[in-house]
């Protein structure tokens, strides 16, 4: 069989429009290497692979190899890139769910290509057309099955996958002598090919990589307040222990009531009650020293800590800014009410308590005060009078 489209027939506007076209497919594979290795996206490196075999199938129409088995070397080359992409495919719809039998057919697809390019490279079969068709087949069902799930960027991949299959199939009828030989249509629907599902990939992963920054920010942030967690909190009271056991530098707990919230939510609403709360985490978090964290641990209280200070400078001076934050201006949403807070205070004992129990008997304590209605606003209590 001839070639296609010899490299001696073209003419010189010819070879620089499709060189134009290999450099935006070298282009995109090596972008694609480079984020594949730096984020390790295994969809962008089986999609590299890919268009490296497009770029093979460009050149073996242009370049092709003298008798025998080389003139099957575009049909070979595109049925493997055919079978790269539906894994390609499976690794971008890993989120669907209920998918796991279309993902195992696209697993079989894209093991029986290669058999279809051996059989072609061995022994001449047209097998291009039937492996497309196999191909389309099962990417048509996957596509529609993920297509409510897969919004903005199964845009681009629907659009580079038809490409892809319609320079399969426009390949495929050119070995049959069914269409005209065309080099420019293979080459730009390869590039479309290589450009689109690239595009998509990444835009899936800039998607997926954002939601798994909000769910790992919801392990160490509180979503109301956007205050630490108790877990994130009690992590760092036991590093504070660390420390004052190694070097004797203290550390303070303060357990902080907003007082009025009740009467707020009674009088206003819960909206008002809500909105009370995030002012008062707000207050408090720009009241802190750098060093400091904060966390909600309950709906009306925020424990805090305080690092490098005594527990009479703790009081004396956070505490007090504490409580002139809370009065210095009304509520948003309230303007004539204001934030009251009630704390107990306590350094971090060396070895004893627990963080989870500190907090817990600071509670205690804070239940006791606010039961007595005493017009001290912050307690003090001693490590040792904490455990007793």
């Amino acid at each position: 069989m001839d070639a296609l489209t010899p490299l001696s027939a073209l003419g010189r506007q010819d070879l620089l429009l499709l060189g134009g076209f290999a450099g935006a497919q070298l282009l995109v594979a090596f972008f694609a290497l480079l984020i594949a290795s730096a984020y390790r996206e295994r969809a962008l490196l089986l999609h590299a692979g890919a268009v490296f075999l497009g770029m093979a199938v460009m050149l073996s129409v242009l370049i092709p190899m003298p008798g025998g088995v080389g003139q099957w070397l575009p049909e070979t080359a595109m049925l493997l890139a055919l079978a790269l992409t539906g894994l390609v495919l499976r690794e971008l719809v890993n989120h669907a769910g209920a998918m796991r039998n279309l993902r195992v057919a696209l697993v079989a697809a894209s093991a029986v290509l290669p058999v279809f390019a051996f059989v072609s490279w061995v022994g001449g079969w047209i097998l291009l057309l039937p492996g497309t068709a196999l191909f389309a087949a099962v990417v048509l069902l996957v596509i529609l099955r993920a297509w409510p799930q897969s919004q903005p960027w199964v845009w681009w991949l629907t659009a580079g996958l038809l490409a892809l299959l319609l320079a399969a199939a426009g390949l495929g009828g050119e070995l049959l002598g069914l269409l005209p030989r065309s080099p420019y249509l293979l080459a730009s629907a390869l590039t479309l090919w290589a450009s689109g599902v690239y595009l998509a990939t990444v835009w899936r992963s800039r998607v997926f990589a954002e939601t798994r920054v909000r769910v790992d920010a919801r392990k160490v942030t509180d979503p109301l307040t956007g205050l630490s967690t108790p877990l994130i909190f009690a992590d760092r009271v036991e590093a504070a222990r660390a420390i004052l056991r190694r070097y004797g530098h203290p550390s303070v707990l303060l357990l902080v009531e907003i007082e009025n919230l009740g009467a707020l939510t009674r009088e206003f609403g819960p909206e008002v009650g809500e909105s009370a709360v995030i002012e008062a985490a707000s207050r408090i978090r720009r009241s802190l020293g750098e060093a400091d964290v904060a966390a909600r641990i309950s709906h009306a209280r925020i424990a805090v800590l305080a690092e490098g200070v005594a527990l009479a400078e703790a009081a004396a001076n956070l505490g007090t800014r504490i409580l002139v934050a809370g009065l210095k201006e009304p509520l948003p949403k309230a303007q004539a009410e204001f934030l009251q807070f009630r704390m107990v205070t306590t350094a971090v004992p060396v070895s004893g308590l627990t963080a989870k129990a500190l907090l817990s008997r600071l509670a205690h304590r804070l239940d006791e005060q606010m039961a007595q209605a005493s017009e001290r606003r912050i307690v003090s209590v001693t490590a040792e009078e904490l455990q007793a």
